[in-house]
């Protein structure tokens, strides 16, 4: 699937649910605001509807959420009602300036990117890891959550007509190390994402900058 047709899905899929998208924290939201160490921001990379993102801001983070959807953006900015909160609608390989922008003044910050590894490709992923691995100050947090492997067969609440990439934990774990993080949790299995009748099998993994 083309980055074009990506775009296109995603703003339909934002469009269409303006109304019923969920407006609570996901679990992985919970689990990692507890794990937040004196970290100055949150920066979330695929920020959809600012579920999470806006659970951070209430939680008293300064907060930059991004995404390539402009419909995603679009709500974000409705819904949003905290002032330091900045959404921005852009690929995650152009998001050089917005980063270095958001880091001014910050001694560290967190990273928080739920079920946006699987949706882009392996090359992408590569190359977003190493912009963090270049742009993030020392002992920044970074927390992943993807659809592994084991979960390409279930049934999806959402359908299968969008691009996933079923990720393989232990390589993903042993990226994100030789990227220059060391991991200091990780977990793959169910009930850690589930939704309805859908418990996928998903990877977590939170690391600091070395």
């Amino acid at each position: 699937m083309s980055q074009a047709e990506k775009s296109s899905y995603w703003d339909s899929f934002y469009s269409s649910r303006k109304r019923g998208a969920p407006a609570y924290p996901s679990q992985f939201a919970a689990f990692a605001v507890n794990e937040l160490a004196d970290v100055d921001g949150v920066i979330e990379f695929g920020c959809g509807n600012g579920r999470d993102s806006e659970f951070f801001a209430a939680c008293g983070f300064d907060l930059l959420g991004l995404d390539a959807s402009v419909e995603a953006i679009e709500l974000c900015r409705s819904r949003s009602a905290h002032e330091h909160t900045r959404y921005v609608q852009c690929l995650a390989g152009a998001a050089r300036d917005e980063i270095k922008g958001f880091l001014e003044n910050k001694r560290k910050v967190a990273v928080y990117a739920r079920f946006f590894l699987h949706a882009i490709d392996e090359s992408e992923a590569g190359a977003f890891l190493d912009l963090l691995s270049v742009l993030l100050p020392a002992q920044s947090q970074v927390f992943f959550e993807y659809r592994t492997t084991d979960d390409a067969e279930q049934e999806k609440i959402f359908g299968t007509d969008h691009y996933r990439r079923y990720v393989d934990h232990r390589v993903m774990v042993a990226d994100i190390e030789r990227t220059g993080f060391h991991v200091t949790y990780q977990i793959e299995g169910r009930g850690l994402a589930k939704f309805r009748d859908e418990d996928a099998k998903v990877g977590r993994c939170v690391a600091l900058k070395k």
